[in-house]
């Protein structure tokens, strides 16, 4: 489970029909990029990108700490075939799997490399309605106009568009959850999230072929929790209605999952319920 991470170079991937996903109101700071022209190549500001190697325990950054972003790295192609992994809950549910490995990897996603915190956005897929198996790390700058602690504005058909390049003609994934972070640790939708929610499903629906998948919003809020848990105290999952919470080394994290408007929470439970 987890076995690809996905990034890649966008030079296939042209500026004219970018669509923007404002999540909240900006406050103005964090990343931005630097030319004026709405759709150029480049970017600027403290916004990195990472690598999470997950054959390992240890998220490695890329880079040696210089603010320039780096290249993701090349994809494998996605699993797509369900095999055993299917389930009994009811389409609608959201299996969320409870290793200390994948939690971490959620972390480093969440906390997107960076010194100082903004909004990011990643994807989770699988190739059953319900379990996701596969992270989609969309952190190259080139997938977004601003992000700040606030609020990230994000080129969605383009980012649709490189998950579905990753599978095979004719195939796709069963489950696709795209999440955004709040870093102020609220996992209560904006307006502005409902108000552009609508139009983000429709993108991955034109960029994989089909409609044919069960499509969650979700929010990764996290916050500092000011506490020292101990090892045993770490990584372990709570799961309460349409949320599952944890407490890492510095921050409590906790993912909500809604509907593909953000009106109708989802449900969530553990992979071993």
């Amino acid at each position: 489970m987890f076995g690809n991470l996905f990034g890649g170079d966008d030079d296939d991937d042209q500026g004219g029909d970018n669509d923007d996903w404002e999540v909240d109101v900006s406050i103005n700071t964090g990343f931005t990029k630097s030319n004026t022209s709405e759709n150029s190549g480049s970017a600027s500001g403290w916004f990195r990108t990472h690598t999470i190697d997950l054959s390992s325990d240890v998220d490695q950054p890329s880079g040696s700490g210089s603010d320039a972003p780096s290249g993701p790295t090349s994809p494998p192609t996605p699993d797509v075939d369900p095999g055993d992994s299917s389930t009994a809950h009811d389409r609608g549910t959201f299996v969320f799997p409870t290793g200390r490995d994948f939690l971490q990897k959620l972390e480093a996603r969440g906390l997107n490399g960076a010194h100082q915190r903004v909004e990011t956005v990643y994807i989770l897929a699988g190739p059953t309605y319900t379990t996701p198996t596969d992270l989609f790390r969309v952190d190259n700058p080139e997938y977004y106009a601003s992000a700040t602690r606030r609020s990230v504005t994000s080129y969605g058909r383009k980012m649709a568009r490189k998950v579905a390049a990753l599978y095979p003609d004719g195939e796709a994934p069963k489950l696709l959850a795209r999440f955004h972070t709040h870093p102020g640790g609220s996992t209560r939708p904006s307006d502005t999230d409902r108000d552009s929610a609508e139009q983000i499903a429709s993108q991955f629906s034109d960029a994989l072929g089909t409609s044919d998948f069960e499509f969650f919003q979700g929010i990764h809020a996290y916050k500092d929790h000011n506490g020292n848990p101990g090892p045993s105290e770490r990584h372990d999952p709570v799961v309460r209605s349409n949320s599952v919470s944890w407490r890492g080394e510095q921050y409590r994290h906790e993912l909500a999952l809604y509907g593909p408007a953000f009106r109708n929470p989802r449900r969530v439970v553990t992979g071993d319920d």
